[in-house]
């Protein structure tokens, strides 16, 4: 009996020493455990790096190009359209005194089948319209198809390859389909507030180029035409460099005034001496 009183305090002591080992030990499990496993970063989501701009900020200063001469007449026959604003004199005989037969109208279709110079070098169409026909000046007719745009106080012939868009009372557009750089912008303003505004596509940041100036007729007035270059902005067209013009098209202002309104009409092109521009302008009216 006396021994087994002995061994109840020996057996309290080990399981005493057990308990007060087992904190340690386990300490140690877990900060070894802890290091053999990997740690999670502080950043639980990866860090998204902005993609670079596809468009460069600016395009490579454009060269002078030569004009291109105009297209030849097609083969007899073809149709013709009358582009001038006052219409044109059709006559019996290819001369300006010839006998009148009638005036058609601007937009009126004929056909040519025959054409001659006469003494001043002034090309004459033969043309048939119903059931009669006569002699027209070439000068003052197109051989595409056309139709009348117009605005405020204005109206032209647009060739049928654009369509037009109104985008306020005072501004409109023509553009090819597609094309996300207009073919043409009109505006309307009064005198003292010409307004001749650049559309969101052309780089405000890159002054344009001037290329050249000249006198032209506009209704009945005589203006200046000014020819420049201005940038796209490649980031609003993509391919801009790609284009026949570099990314830098031709831009052709012109201003004419009457006694009411100023008239700002801007052409943008590939090439730097265009009949299409040549002939909208020929076919404005204003009033």
């Amino acid at each position: 009996m006396r021994s087994a009183v002995r061994l109840i305090p020996l057996v309290v002591l080990g399981a005493l020493a057990a308990f007060l080992l087992v904190g340690p030990l386990a300490s140690l499990y877990n900060t070894r455990a802890a290091a053999s496993r990997p740690q999670p970063s502080a950043t639980t989501q990866p860090t998204v790096q902005p993609s670079p701009t596809t468009c460069p900020r600016s395009l490579p200063t454009p060269q002078h190009e030569p004009a291109v001469l105009p297209a030849q007449p097609p083969s007899l026959p073809f149709s013709v359209w009358v582009n001038d604003p006052l219409g044109v004199n059709l006559r019996a005989t290819a001369s300006k005194t010839g006998t009148l037969v009638r005036t058609l109208n601007q937009g009126t279709q004929a056909s040519a089948d025959r054409q001659v110079l006469d003494s001043a070098g002034a090309r004459w169409y033969r043309v048939t319209i119903g059931s009669q026909s006569g002699w027209l000046r070439a000068d003052f007719v197109v051989n595409h198809s056309i139709s009348v745009m117009s605005g405020t106080g204005w109206s032209l012939m647009l060739p049928d390859t654009f369509q037009g868009r109104v985008i306020s009372a005072s501004l409109s557009e023509a553009a090819a389909g597609g094309d996300a750089v207009p073919f043409l912008r009109a505006q309307t303003s009064g005198l003292d507030t010409v307004s001749a505004d650049l559309p969101a596509v052309i780089n405000p940041n890159i002054t344009p180029v001037i290329d050249h100036t000249k006198l032209v007729q506009v209704w009945s007035y005589t203006v200046l035409e000014r020819v420049s270059r201005a940038p796209l902005d490649s980031c609003k067209v993509p391919g801009a460099g790609a284009r026949q013009d570099g990314g830098w098209p031709y831009v052709t202002s012109v201003v004419a005034k009457s006694s009411v309104r100023a008239y700002s009409f801007t052409f943008f092109t590939q090439e730097p001496s265009s009949t299409i521009v040549e002939q909208v302008i020929a076919s404005i009216a204003l009033s």
